[in-house]
């Protein structure tokens, strides 16, 4: 007998696609319970610049390594995940638009439902890795990241002043446009079958906010100990930092404006 699955060109489908399918329908999830650290640094411009596409410009040689803890998550049903990201700030130059924002360098997420639908629909450059929740003793938090119980990743905050809401710092939270870059590799040659910049729009309402000290401390993990990610994590603790800048730490709710997601031309 035949297959009898037929793919609908106004449906939205996951893999595998023959047990999914639904209507395009305009989604914004909402993260209602949000907890994130995020420390930041000055680096070399040529440095970093390697690892930014050619379409995009460089607007400071800041690098801001963030973690999340994600609750209350909608779409899962009020579940759970967590996530570290680098990110640094960009403009667009594929067109006219001069659309600025933070691309993505990678991601490092807990959980794999998060991984699969950030990765094929929206671009952003999600991988696997055990994170554990926030901890503090007094107001030295920290946190990181691991992979089959090899740390390469630790991060760590002291806790100073908290921020009035109404403050610039604050505002800054806000509103952010994420911009990565969707690649499927083609099969069973070398080239792409799909290369892309992306553009995922994010929101953050703020309830309250600290500033304080941050560090980075990255494990080489070496090839035999992480084959699939060994490269990333190099090259992230080979850059040089210049100088660590203020970090901060954060909690209240997010948008995630999935809806809003497009294609760059």
């Amino acid at each position: 007998m035949r297959g009898q699955f037929r793919f609908k060109d106004d449906f939205v489908y996951k893999m595998p696609v023959h047990f999914s399918g639904h209507p395009f329908y305009p989604v914004r999830v909402v993260y209602g319970d949000m907890t994130c650290i995020s420390v930041p640094f000055e680096t070399d411009p040529e440095s970093i610049a390697r690892f930014v596409p050619e379409a995009f410009e460089l607007l400071k040689p800041r690098v801001d390594v963030q973690y999340s803890n994600c609750r209350d998550v909608d779409w899962m049903a009020g579940g759970e995940y967590r996530l570290i990201q680098a990110s640094v700030p960009v403009r667009y130059m594929g067109n006219g638009e001069g659309l600025e924002g933070d691309y993505v360098l990678v991601i490092w997420e807990n959980k794999a439902c998060p991984i699969i639908g950030g990765r094929e629909e929206d671009g952003m450059p999600k991988l696997y890795a055990d994170i554990p929740s926030e901890r503090h003793k007094e107001e030295h938090w920290y946190t990181g990241a691991s992979y089959e119980g090899c740390t390469f990743l630790s991060m760590d905050f002291h806790r100073q002043e908290e921020v009035e809401l109404k403050s610039g710092a604050v505002e800054s939270h806000r509103e952010i446009n994420f911009l990565g870059w969707r690649y499927i590799p083609d099969l069973g040659k070398g080239g792409a079958a799909l290369s892309q910049a992306t553009l995922y729009p994010q929101e953050m309402d703020v309830v309250r906010m600290w500033t304080g000290e941050g560090s980075l401390n990255w494990t080489d993990l070496g090839e035999e100990r992480h084959p699939g990610q060994f490269p990333i994590i190099r090259e992230l603790a080979r850059l040089p930092v210049v100088r660590w800048m203020e970090a901060s730490m954060f909690q209240g709710s997010a948008r995630l404006n999935v809806a809003d997601s497009r294609v760059l031309s």
